[in-house]
């Protein structure tokens, strides 16, 4: 006699569908399914999400919390550059910039012939040490074409116990305020007359 195989009962057939479901339907759907908000930064590594990775609207902002990626989230290059920034302030009126570098050193000036010239005029001793000095005042000029740098006055006298001085010496200048010469005035009170001279001494420009 044969014995018929038994067929499964409701209940046993339900205990293994459940048991499909526990070890594959789960898993699948953790594996694709994202719970709303539970992608951020702490989820994803450096430089991770790239085009590639993403299929059309895979990720959408119901998936990602907000503020929760950042600049580093993103692989060189996926982020778009933001607009330019407005210019700054202009910095303060009359500001100096830097000093630039100096510039080369330029030519020697080179100057003509140094000339002497003078001119002189006698002035009388008067009574010697009686503090009643004769005076004279001469101008000494260079040529026209000739500038002074330096002037001096002298005595036909040198003996130190005659009473010679000069009074001033001033330089003569020109409408254009250079110096063209030297004007002094000198003082006697030696008793004999002597030669006071002026000196400018000359250059050509």
């Amino acid at each position: 006699m044969r014995k018929l195989a038994r067929r499964p009962s409701p209940a046993l057939i339900v205990a293994c569908i459940a048991l499909l479901v526990s070890l594959g339907g789960t898993s699948f759907a953790a594996a694709t399914q994202l719970a709303r908000n539970s992608v951020g930064t702490a989820q994803l590594k450096n430089g991770a999400v790239t085009n590639l990775k993403l299929r059309n609207n895979a990720v959408n902002s119901a998936k990602v919390a907000n503020r929760s990626l950042l600049r580093v989230d993103f692989a060189p290059g996926q982020l778009p550059a933001g607009p330019t920034g407005p210019q700054g302030p202009a910095g303060p009126a009359g500001s100096a910039g830097p000093a630039g570098p100096a510039g080369p050193a330029g030519p020697a000036g080179v100057i003509g012939a140094v000339t002497v010239r003078s001119q002189t005029v006698s002035i009388p001793g008067g009574v010697a040490e009686n503090s009643a000095y004769n005076t004279g005042t001469v101008t000494s000029l260079c040529a026209s074409n000739e500038r002074a740098i330096s002037g001096g006055t002298g005595w036909s006298d040198d003996d130190p116990n005659l009473e010679l001085w000069t009074q001033r010496l001033t330089p003569v200048l020109n409408a254009s305020n250079q110096v063209i010469g030297f004007r002094g005035t000198g003082g006697n009170d030696s008793g004999q007359a002597s030669t006071f001279t002026v000196y400018a001494l000359c250059y050509t420009p």
